[in-house]
């Protein structure tokens, strides 16, 4: 029979303090590595970005 000071039963109430604080580090690292590494690579360059010429397939000129 198990006893009051048997250990392997399983527990009763789990505590959702790490997996918490384990999400909200990730994201907290997620964010730092993308400020830090956008400032890093930010040069002040302008991006153009070029959509391509479709046909004018209505038959009008």
């Amino acid at each position: 029979m198990f006893g009051r000071d048997d250990y392997s039963t399983p527990e009763r109430r789990a505590s959702t303090a790490f997996p918490v604080s384990v999400l909200l580090l990730a994201i907290c690292a997620i964010f730092a590595y993308l400020a830090i590494g956008g400032a890093l690579l930010e040069e002040g360059v302008d991006t153009a970005v070029y959509i391509p010429q479709t046909a004018d397939t209505s038959g009008s000129r």
